[in-house]
């Protein structure tokens, strides 16, 4: 009789096992948010740093969402964020006329309707408001707490960034370094 009872609990003993094991292997695998960014003139992030996430919400405002979803070997960068026609206006130094933008630079001036200005930044234009939606999709790859990015592989213009990164409850801290700068973000499930 203890051998039937041994037999039915050595299956519930085995999983539990390995559910506890997984959740001790952090994985980079999901949709996180993106709640600090740090850029820095140098490779190692050290030193004075400029908050590039307060900066970007201080032009698109505080709706802006910066966010990063991993699978097992890409990884997708989204940003989101919505410009009035003043602020998309000021944004390339010129003043709002009507429902159009001058600009006057180098003894010319030029005009541009809200729209097609929007247009060129690649966003869409309604309700004198342009919204911006941006992403960009990169390979990684993890040896450890290393991190590899590849932006534009196989390409001339595939640019490369190695770092670092560590996860501890549902907070990514990476940092990632090129040539000449160095990226230090804190990013939340």
């Amino acid at each position: 009789m203890n051998y039937k009872l041994l037999l039915l609990i050595l299956p519930f003993m085995f999983f539990a096992c390995e559910t506890e094991a997984d959740e001790d292997d952090p994985t980079l695998v999901g949709s996180w948010t993106i709640t600090s960014m740090m850029e820095y003139a140098n490779t190692d992030c050290s030193g004075a740093g400029e908050n590039s996430l307060d900066s970007m919400k201080a032009i698109f405002g505080s709706s802006t969402v910066f966010s990063v979803d991993f699978t097992e070997t890409t990884m997708t960068s989204s940003f989101g964020g919505t410009l009035t026609d003043e602020d998309l206006c000021g944004l390339i130094g010129g003043t709002m006329d009507g429902d159009t933008c001058s600009l006057s630079a180098y003894g010319f001036s030029m005009t541009f309707p809200m729209d097609t200005l929007c247009l060129e930044m690649e966003g869409s234009y309604a309700n004198s408001e342009c919204s911006i939606n941006f992403t960009q999709t990169a390979d990684y790859t993890t040896d450890g707490d290393a991190i590899t990015i590849t932006f534009d592989a196989g390409t001339d213009s595939a640019a490369v960034e190695t770092g670092t990164w560590s996860i501890a409850s549902d907070v990514l801290t990476m940092s990632l370094a090129s040539d000449s700068s160095c990226t230090s973000m804190t990013l939340s499930k």
